[in-house]
């Protein structure tokens, strides 16, 4: 065989080579568009709703089915300041092709009115001590790095998360809805669907003389996401629950939309209530029973619970992950809440959420009352003062051993 030929022989062989690797280039590609054109995705059911009344803004709304009349008061920019808040179940599943009328204050509630933006516009105004500061001082030391952040879940869950990333320490202090921060009828989820984030933070501040760095709001429709970024939760399901949605009462993996519904659920087998509807079965999705109001401080205890159960889940969950899985989770938890918190900090709070030992759970001290048919709760501000202080000393305690310590 000639050179020329040996030569004609090795430009064909590369260039079969080269159309082999681009042909298996191109089905690769291929393959990849199929399944990203084909990739299913969850559809959501558009509906649509109005509010008129006593709201800031008066429309209608495109909202996705399942949403909470919490969440139609928020896209209405909130309640006017003479609505009457104290009629309005928060709660309720709105429907689609409907109109939610929020009603107003008569004559008699301009008093109350009057006096609640007196007393918002002295607690905003007014200057607050730092506990922290005050107890590190004592004890002559420097201060202690500590971020706190109120969350909230539209509508009815307020908690007030204390983070110490020296100590790796996560503190969750629930504060009941229908807590009274100011000499008024309105109580926290008042004030918080009345005034938005920020005023609602500079009132607890200055009640609970502590600084809060930054806030934490999730819906509904977040919660869900945020479980299902997860791959679910394992939870220990109550006879009724299971019952309800025909599931196995036990050691289940439920996602996000049924993890929901197990912190909504109410027990009405141990729960003396009127029902309103013969059909049970719409306990749950459907505001058709009545509660006498020293029932309800049983409910909220019972939520708090069932609270703190999907939250242990979600911290399984999350070590039961690869090291690469964790870190996708992490990188998307920004996608699962409205935060002011830089990325950063947010991604570094969560971590320490699922993952440190160092995890505890408190409610605010204080006492329910009933006024007609609704509940109030009073919290005990010294005595919130004296286990924070308490708190604080614990830490400044640990960090001084932690410097004795020689290696």
């Amino acid at each position: 065989m000639s050179t020329h030929q040996k030569h004609k022989r090795s430009i064909y062989a590369k260039r079969k080579m080269w159309f082999w690797i681009i042909l298996l280039i191109l089905l690769i590609l291929g393959i990849i568009l199929y399944f990203l054109l084909n990739k299913k995705t969850t559809e959501h059911r558009l509906i649509r709703v109005a509010s008129c009344g006593c709201v800031n803004h008066r429309a209608v709304y495109t909202m996705r089915e399942g949403s909470d009349l919490g969440m139609l008061i928020r896209l209405s920019k909130g309640f006017s300041i003479n609505a009457d808040v104290l009629h309005v179940n928060l709660d309720k599943i709105v429907l689609n092709d409907s109109v939610y009328h929020i009603p107003c204050q008569g004559a008699a509630g301009n008093k109350q009115r009057g006096e609640f933006i007196r007393q918002l516009n002295q607690s905003i105004k007014l200057s607050y001590k730092d506990l922290s500061k005050e107890v590190v001082a004592e004890a002559q030391q420097k201060d202690i790095e500590c971020y706190t952040i109120l969350y909230v879940g539209i509508p009815a869950v307020y908690v007030l998360i204390s983070y110490y990333p020296e100590f790796h320490r996560i503190n969750f202090v629930h504060i009941p809805h229908s807590a009274l921060f100011l000499n008024t009828e309105y109580r926290l989820i008042d004030l918080f669907f009345t005034l938005d984030i920020y005023p609602t933070m500079r009132i607890l501040e200055h009640s609970l003389q502590q600084k809060i760095d930054y806030y934490l709001i999730q819906d509904r429709f977040n919660f869900i996401d945020l479980i299902d970024l997860l791959g679910g939760v394992d939870i220990n399901l109550d006879k009724p629950y299971a019952d309800e949605y025909n599931l196995k009462a036990g050691k289940n993996r439920i996602d996000g939309f049924y993890s929901w519904e197990y912190i909504r659920f109410l027990d009405w087998r141990n729960i003396k209530m009127t029902v309103k509807s013969e059909k049970k079965k719409d306990l749950v999705r459907q505001d058709n029973f009545v509660m006498d109001p020293r029932t309800m401080e049983m409910t909220y205890e019972m939520r708090n619970q069932r609270q703190r159960h999907v939250l242990e889940g979600m911290r399984q969950s999350f070590k039961g992950l690869s090291a690469t899985d964790q870190l996708y989770v992490i990188e998307n938890f920004k996608n699962v809440f409205r935060t002011d918190m830089k990325v950063e900090l947010l991604n570094l709070l969560y971590k320490d959420i699922l993952s440190t030992p160092s995890f505890s759970y408190g409610n605010i001290p204080g006492y329910y009352s009933t006024e007609g048919s609704k509940l109030f709760f009073y919290p005990d501000l010294p005595s919130f003062e004296m286990l924070r202080k308490r708190e604080i000393r614990t830490y400044l305690e640990k960090r001084k051993d932690k410097n004795q310590v020689i290696y």
